[in-house]
């Protein structure tokens, strides 16, 4: 092999190994979660992840403190709504 087809060669082993790890992070598994009968659950995982929103898939919440003050003023004006009717 020449050096031309060694860097060709090199570019199209790359190429395809960042394709695979694309796909891997897209890859939507069964949630397999004990269900409250006792069964795994069934729903497909969300992308990138091994359980589903049910389980576990979803953000936990706001981390930052503005995020977290963000999320109260929300809530009262909910609750304040609500109560009102």
């Amino acid at each position: 092999m020449t050096a031309g087809e060694t860097t060709w060669l090199e570019g199209q082993l790359a190429a395809a190994l960042a394709r695979e790890q694309a796909r891997q992070a897209k890859r939507r598994v069964r949630c397999g979660a004990k269900t409250r009968k006792g069964h795994p659950c069934k729903a497909l995982s969300l992308s990138g992840k091994r359980r589903c929103k049910f389980h576990g898939g979803l953000s936990t919440g706001p981390k930052t403190a503005e995020g977290i003050e963000r999320i109260r003023e929300t809530q009262k004006r909910r609750w304040a709504i609500s109560r009102t009717g």
